[in-house]
């Protein structure tokens, strides 16, 4: 373990590493949760181009049959190789939440370009806040501001129909969440 920048300690063995993230994996099959990575930007002590989730591509292929789902989070600026790998393998799912509270008003832009290749089915909404609680209600707010001006620009320029625009935003909405997601019981 090393003392990061950011004054919290950090796991660096890579045999420890790797132990502790099969433990996860095996333990995320048998309660059939899915596994968060924080990939892109969030933290000041990465070195972010180490952070790009297609470089998690070798792990993507050996869990691939396992049955265990994996998330991207935040992805920013890799948001368009998460959505790669969500397009093309069925247990990536990608959460661009981080990034919208960050990009303001180029949110519409991040998440068009994250729609541009990830299957509706595999994208997921959220405010990603943290600290102040007013973070919650602008992710919210810009992130379904983005998602209906995709949606809108879809729909004028015939690509999409009224019917297939809300079904997408349910999807995104919470129904994808809802699926990979167990609820208590």
């Amino acid at each position: 373990m090393k003392l990061g920048e950011s004054g919290s300690w950090r796991l660096t063995d890579p045999t420890l590493l790797r132990h502790c993230l099969w433990a996860g994996i095996r333990l995320a099959r048998e309660r059939a949760f899915p596994i968060q990575f924080h990939v892109g930007y969030g933290d000041s002590d990465v070195t972010l181009h180490l952070t790009n989730p297609s470089l998690l591509t070798p792990l993507i292929k050996s869990t691939a049959g396992l049955g265990v789902n994996l998330v991207m989070l935040h992805c920013y600026p890799y948001h368009r190789e998460a959505a790669y790998l969500a397009a093309v393998y069925p247990n990536v799912y990608l959460d661009v939440g981080l990034a919208i509270n960050f990009t303001g008003p180029s949110s519409q832009t991040v998440i068009a370009e994250s729609m541009e290749l990830a299957p509706f089915t595999k994208l997921l909404y959220s405010s990603d806040a943290f600290g102040l609680a007013e973070l919650f209600y602008l992710g919210a707010i810009l992130f379904r501001s983005g998602l209906a001006a995709t949606l809108d620009g879809w729909i004028r320029s015939d690509n999409c129909s009224v019917q297939e625009a809300e079904r997408i935003a349910g999807l995104v909405g919470s129904g994808n969440a809802t699926r990979i997601y167990p609820l208590p019981s």
